[in-house]
C-alpha cells in the first residue's frame, strides 16, 4: 500500500500468539472513539489479545547491533475502519520496558509498563503478564503451541481479517491520526493456549488463538488526518 512518506524505522516479532474473542459491536462502540467504524466479519466484532517478544527495534540505517534490547508486549485491541482503509485500534499496549512505555505514551498510544514474561519450555511457550487499559488490573498466564501446518490466510477469511491489518488509527490531541505499517502477509498456524490463571478477561467459547514464529515490519511517520470536531 502506498504511504505519504518513507518508513523509518523496523522491528521483528517472535512467538507471536494472537487470542481472538467475538464481541457485540455494540458493546465494543462504547470504548472505540465515534469516528471510528467498527469492523465485523459476518456482523461480529471482534477483539485480540496478541503476546510477543519484540525484538531489531531501531531506526531505519542504523545498525544491526544498535538494535534496542529485546522486550515482551501484551496487547489488546479491536478491528476498525476509517473510510476505506481497515485498521486496529488499541485498548492497551503493555510492555516490561520503561523506556518503550514512556516512548509511546508520549506520541498519545496507550502503553503501561508491568512485568510479564514469555519463556520456552519444551514444546511449549509460557506467558504471564496484565493486558488490560491502564486503569484497570487483569492478570492472565498460560501456556501456546502451534499445531497445525503453516498456511497464509486467504482474503475474505477470518483469519485475513484478524492478521491483514496495515495501520493503527488513534486519537492524538483531538486529532485523528494514522500509524502506518508494512510486513510481509502473515504465515500463520493454529495454536492450542491453556489459559491457567484469568483476572477479568473475558474469552467465549468461540476463542481461538493463531501462532506466528517470526514477523517482521516497518514503521512510517504518522499520518495526520483531521481535527475531531
Amino acid at each position: 500500500m502506498k504511504r505519504r512518506y518513507p518508513w523509518i524505522a523496523q522491528q521483528s516479532w517472535q512467538d507471536v500468539l494472537f487470542i481472538h474473542t467475538p464481541v457485540s459491536p455494540q458493546n465494543l462502540r462504547r470504548f472505540v472513539p465515534a469516528p471510528f467504524k467498527i469492523d465485523t466479519y459476518d456482523g461480529s466484532g471482534w477483539m485480540s489479545l496478541v503476546i510477543f517478544r519484540a525484538t531489531n527495534s531501531r531506526l531505519r540505517y542504523m545498525p544491526k547491533w544498535l538494535s534496542y534490547p529485546p522486550f515482551y508486549q501484551m496487547n489488546m485491541r479491536t478491528y476498525v475502519r476509517f473510510g476505506n482503509e481497515r485498521g486496529v485500534y488499541f485498548f492497551s499496549l503493555n510492555t516490561n520496558s520503561r523506556l518503550v512505555s514512556a516512548g509511546g505514551r508520549a506520541v498519545s498510544l496507550p502503553f503501561r509498563q508491568v512485568p510479564m514474561m514469555i519463556r520456552k519450555e519444551n514444546d511449549r511457550l509460557l506467558f504471564r503478564g496484565d493486558p488490560l487499559p491502564v486503569g484497570q488490573k487483569g492478570m492472565l498466564q498460560g501456556t501456546y503451541q502451534p499445531y497445525s501446518a503453516v498456511f497464509k490466510p486467504k482474503i475474505d477469511s477470518l483469519s485475513h481479517f484478524l492478521t491483514e491489518r496495515y495501520c493503527i488509527w488513534m486519537i492524538r490531541n483531538n486529532r485523528l491520526v494514522k500509524a502506518p505499517i508494512n510486513h510481509e502477509q502473515w504465515r500463520l498456524q493454529q495454536a492450542y493456549t491453556t489459559i491457567q490463571e484469568n483476572q477479568n478477561i473475558h474469552f467465549t467459547n468461540d476463542t481461538f488463538s493463531h501462532y506466528c514464529g517470526y514477523q517482521h515490519a516497518v514503521i512510517y511517520p504518522f499520518e495526520n488526518i483531521g481535527i475531531i470536531s
